[in-house]
Parts: structure tokens; C-alpha cells; sequence
């Protein structure tokens, strides 16, 4: 299993043109109509030789740096996207117009973000760049800049970036990734990180949190925006969910045990992430019990989520699952 400071730091169309979201924030779409020019004359030969180049000639000689930055993080190559287009193509057809539709969504996105800031003055500023990647991450981030993959995260729903981008954004701003610098840079640091962040909590907190800030901003629940995720069923489940949570959330974080990343059974149903929900449940618990939202939301974001804190956090939060009529 790889180590807990690495998955922090990789928390995962207009052509030449980046579009200022609000002060220093910047979008870059210009890597995707690149991808179907590459996508559309890979279509008119069967020559993988041939096929190969118009791959590299069309999207990756023409990369922009945060495609460039996005291949080191998440891998892509020549030949891996060819091989891709071969084995996606229906899929690439189909998702076609919901990646293009970033273009659309670039105002809402440029004034979420505007709000983002009037909510959290220390908003740190950086780029947000949408790709098309090999199938293995629909968000990603480093420092400040949040990469977005787009054959992954595209989907039908209008404005689908818009979430996703806040989201990212949110963890751009939080602790581990303010000082991720630093951890990366200081072996005695870097070990302490990993030495005192290892618990399910922390890691559930620091997804949930993201997912609360983005609802926050968004000003729609997320129960409602996306009526078949995460969320929604966590908040049918609840009870059982958090029956079943509290025994694991203070042992070591475990893809295998299936809370975040992979699928849960609950009541006979699988859920993929609800340890996301538990944690978006947690801190949305805490801000509604603070008075003071803007310094509820700057203690949030500005919190070292190690396991001890953590467990302090869930006591501040008094969250509690409120039973249901019938139970």
C-alpha cells in the first residue's frame, strides 16, 4: 500500500485560451477539443502506426502544462491513449458533448468560485485544468491546482463540473495541502504526517469536508443534485451506517474495508464512499452548532486532521444520528 502522505498529495473549449474563474484563478480547457481532433482521425484508420501519431501530433505535442502535470500524477502516454480511444470508444462518443459542455459551464463555475472567496477570505488562488485522461481519475489535485478528468467525472447532469470543481477547490484550501510543500521537502515532517494521520477519521473528514464546503457554496444539496449518490443513500442508511462506522473509524484506514474509495454493503445495498458521507455529516454538524459561520469554515479548513484531532473534531461536532420515526 502506498503511504498515506502520497495519497495527500494526489487526493484523483476554448482552443488556447485560459479563462480567468476570479483574480488569480484560472480555467483551462483548451486539452479537449484537442483530444477528439486526436480522437476523430484515430477513427479514419485502423493502422495503429498511424493512429499513434495523430495521438501524439494532435493531443500531446499540443498538451498544456496542466495536462503535462497531470500525465506525471496520473500516467498517460502516446500509446496509452490510443489504446484507450480503442477500448472507449463508445463511451468517448457518448461523453462527448457532456465534456464539451465544460464551455457552458464556465461562467457558474467563475461565480461559485467568486463566492467560494467572499465565504473563506484566505482562499488560495490557482488553476483548474480539464483533461481527458486514461480512466483513472475523475478529480485531482496538487498544491493548488486542481485537475479534472473528464472521461471519468463528465456526466449528464447540467452544470456537473461546477460541484466537482468546488470540491477539489475545498481541498485545495485545507491543511495537508497548505503545507504539503514543507511535508514533501522534510523527511522528519514528512514522517511525522504519516505517524500521526493514519486513522479512518482524519481521512474521511478531510473528503467529507470537501463535499460539505462544495453543498455550501453550491447553495443545493448535494441529496438533491445527485438523488442516486453517495449522500442521499447515506442519509436513508444513516443509522446503520453509523452503527457499523464507529467500530472501525479509529483503526488504521483500509481500502479493503471499503468506507472510502471502494463499496460498503449497508442494509443489503453497496454504496461506493460513504465514508464521505460520514464525514460531510460530521462537519456539516459542527457548522450549523457554530455561530460564527465564517470562523466555523476557517477553523474547518485550517485544521491538521491528525487522528487526535480528528476525534477531538467529532466531539465538537455533537453529531448525532437523529432515529426515525419507527425505530
Amino acid at each position: 500500500m502506498k503511504s498515506l502522505l502520497y495519497f495527500a498529495v494526489i487526493l484523483i473549449y476554448s482552443v488556447g485560451i485560459s479563462h480567468k474563474a476570479d483574480g488569480q484563478v484560472k480555467l483551462h480547457t483548451e486539452d479537449l477539443p484537442h483530444f477528439y481532433e486526436a480522437f476523430d482521425s484515430v477513427m479514419t484508420t485502423k493502422d495503429t502506426l498511424k493512429q499513434a501519431d495523430f495521438v501524439q501530433k494532435l493531443y500531446v505535442d499540443k498538451a498544456s502544462v496542466g495536462l503535462k502535470e497531470f500525465m506525471e500524477l496520473r500516467g498517460g502516454s502516446t500509446q496509452t491513449w490510443r489504446k484507450f480511444i480503442e477500448d472507449n470508444k463508445s463511451s468517448l462518443i457518448e461523453k462527448r458533448p457532456w465534456i464539451l459542455s465544460v464551455l457552458s459551464q464556465e461562467t457558474e463555475i467563475r461565480n461559485r468560485i467568486a463566492l467560494f472567496k467572499k465565504y473563506y477570505p484566505d482562499f488560495r488562488d490557482g488553476d483548474i485544468y480539464f483533461c481527458v485522461g486514461i480512466g483513472n481519475s475523475g478529480g485531482t489535485i496538487r498544491d493548488r491546482t486542481v485537475y479534472i478528468g473528464t472521461e471519468v467525472a463528465a456526466g449528464s447532469t447540467p452544470n456537473w463540473a461546477v460541484y466537482l470543481v468546488l470540491h477539489e477547490f475545498a481541498h485545495t484550501q485545507q491543511w495537508v495541502q497548505r503545507n504539503i510543500n514543507s511535508l514533501n521537502q522534510n523527511e522528519k515532517l514528512g514522517q511525522e504526517y504519516e505517524r500521526t494521520h493514519q486513522n479512518l477519521l482524519g481521512k474521511c473528514l478531510e473528503e467529507g469536508m470537501a463535499d460539505f464546503v462544495a453543498e455550501l457554496v453550491l447553495g443545493q444539496q448535494l441529496s438533491v443534485v445527485n438523488p442516486d449518490g453517495y449522500i442521499a443513500f447515506g442519509l436513508k442508511h444513516e443509522q446503520t451506517i453509523w452503527i457499523q462506522y464507529q467500530k472501525e473509524m479509529n483503526q488504521k484506514f483500509d481500502y479493503d474495508k471499503g468506507w472510502l474509495y471502494a463499496e460498503k454493503t449497508i442494509d443489503d445495498k453497496r454504496m461506493k464512499d460513504l465514508g464521505y458521507f460520514v464525514g460531510y455529516q460530521i462537519c456539516k454538524s459542527f457548522y450549523n452548532k457554530v455561530k460564527d459561520k465564517k470562523q466555523a469554515l476557517n477553523y474547518m479548513l485550517g485544521l491538521n486532521l491528525t487522528d487526535e484531532n480528528s476525534k477531538n473534531f467529532l466531539l465538537l461536532s455533537r453529531y448525532k444520528v437523529q432515529r426515525k420515526h419507527g425505530q
